[in-house]
């Protein structure tokens, strides 16, 4: 019998923690929808051809085989791996909110915002940083927001956030008169290009 009640608490989602409330079916929807298997198998796919087409290369061709070459080789190599450890980490984030079906209410201090524009792709990447409350202030957490809810909220006001715990992905915002949900405004229109 003991055992029964400890496995049930062990499966139920960890709602314990403070500001925990279950995911809603539009919300898991939403978190679903940002998945991609396809992207970190593409990304390692491309580790795996390129320390296969250069490594024999080392090996066979004399022109290869010097300090340079070896370690610009090396260097692409590593780069393209960490891009997709990063995005693995990012997908399997993703999974375990999903899988853990829970979402955190938390309150803190919008303290900036940053417009991303790199000038060749648009939309630009719009991000909110947010000092919660118990956590340093000096590292606050970053989110990516649509560009309406950039231009909506104000810093250094206090705000009130819903997120995805290990995938930092904001489902709601609430400063003042302002509610941002963004199973509510995933589809919005970005003005055009100017």
């Amino acid at each position: 019998m003991t055992q029964d009640r400890t496995a049930t608490d062990a499966a139920a989602p960890a709602l314990a923690a403070e500001g925990a409330q279950a995911l809603d079916t539009r919300e898991r929807d939403f978190l679903r929808a940002k998945q991609s298997r396809g992207a970190p198998r593409t990304l390692w796919s491309c580790v795996a051809l390129g320390a296969a087409c250069f490594v024999p290369a080392i090996v066979f061709d004399p022109d290869f085989r010097n300090v340079w070459a070896i370690a610009g080789i090396c260097a692409a190599i590593g780069f393209m791996a960490l891009l997709a450890w990063s995005e693995s980490l990012d997908q399997s984030n993703l999974r375990d909110d999903l899988a853990a079906g829970i979402k955190l209410w938390r309150e803190g201090v919008l303290t900036g915002v940053m417009e991303r524009d790199d000038g060749e792709s648009w939309p630009p990447i719009y991000c909110l940083y947010i000092a919660l409350d118990d956590d340093d202030p000096e590292l606050p957490t970053r989110f990516s927001v649509p560009w309406h809810c950039y231009q909506a909220v104000r810093t250094d006001r206090r705000v009130r956030i819903a997120y995805a715990p290990k995938a930092l992905r904001l489902l709601n915002l609430v400063q003042g008169e302002y509610d941002y949900v963004a199973v509510n405004r995933q589809y919005d229109v970005h003005p055009p290009p100017p």
